[in-house]
């Protein structure tokens, strides 16, 4: 670990404050070393208050690198996690970094610029987990659609697992608590020739964050809410990254879009669908082997590979 990291650690962990002297002394390291580590953490825009008794954290529930790091040693498709406290998007630190051809998690605490499906705004506060998962996979473009379907069933297994909630999955990429969203996801595919290069999965959960209600926004929720008491964001966290890898290594996309259909509030209802161009209404029947969703309406059966989808009751 870094000086930054054991700093960060100690601070999350400290009932009260801690003065420089007693980190020096602790760290092994001069009391300049600590405040330069101090400022450094400042800059990536961790909230550590100084006062006469020395620093704390005004915010404490933080996705510690430490534990980051040794999540990821133990599993196979990602080499590193890169934490930040706060970033523009999670998708474009994994970007840079899948240029790179870096096996990465990108984590930040926060989004300022966060993002969903048609670069829309996506709330981004402290508390929710907010991750993009870079896969280097030379697999077929065609085949990449499956992967929202793919972090879905690992977000709803995970929150099975770990709070013992009965999530359900809205197509094309929302994952519900009680008819509200709790999770999105977003897909950014990079290829030539056919072939993928990389693939960027950006997952947002609403964890501990308070989710605003405006009228104008999409229902949603936050596990905290639902359960009405704040809930670990790590043991969610492992649960999800152990689930995605499970099913990503060991599912065909058949069972992978059969999984999702089991656990689907969209099928079999009423809905209103809209596309770039058009809005139609009808009943959605079923999944194609390509993921479009099958909608029953009076002029016959129509195939929607991208849109919104309305549930009408």
């Amino acid at each position: 670990m870094s000086l930054k990291e054991r700093i960060l650690e100690i601070l999350v962990n400290a009932p009260s404050e801690v003065s420089g002297e007693a980190l020096a002394k602790e760290l092994h390291v001069s009391r300049t070393a600590v405040w330069k580590a101090i400022q450094g953490l400042k800059k990536e825009g961790i909230e550590i208050q100084a006062t006469k008794k020395g620093y704390f954290l005004r915010y404490k529930d933080l996705l510690l690198p430490s534990r980051l790091n040794e999540l990821v040693s133990k599993l196979i498709l990602w080499e590193k996690v890169v934490y930040r406290f706060e970033v523009s998007s999670t998708m474009d630190v994994a970007k840079e970094l899948a240029e790179r051809g870096d096996k990465a998690i990108v984590i930040a605490e926060k989004q300022t610029a966060g993002r969903g499906r048609l670069s829309r705004a996506w709330k981004s506060d402290l508390g929710g987990l907010w991750i993009t998962l870079i896969l280097l996979d030379k697999r077929p473009l065609k085949s990449a659609f499956v992967f929202p379907f793919l972090s879905a069933l690992a977000v709803a297994n995970a929150l099975k697992e770990t709070y013992d909630l009965s999530p359900t999955l809205k197509w094309p990429n929302d994952v519900l608590l009680s008819e509200k969203k709790v999770a999105g996801i977003l897909l950014e595919v990079k290829g030539e020739a056919d072939l993928m290069e990389y693939a960027l999965i950006g997952i947002g959960v609403n964890l501990n964050n308070k989710v605003s209600q405006e009228p104008f926004e999409q229902k949603a929720i936050s596990v905290s809410e639902y359960l009405e008491k704040e809930v670990d964001r790590f043991a969610f966290l492992s649960s999800l990254l152990q689930n995605f890898e499970t099913i990503y290594l060991n599912s065909s996309m058949q069972e992978i879009l059969r999984e999702w259909k089991s656990l689907s509030s969209t099928l079999g209802r009423p809905v209103r669908v809209r596309t770039l161009n058009e809005t139609f209404e009808g009943v959605a029947l079923d999944l194609d082997d390509d993921g479009a969703l099958l909608v029953q309406t009076e002029a016959g059966i129509r195939k929607v590979y991208s849109g919104d989808c309305f549930y009408l009751r």
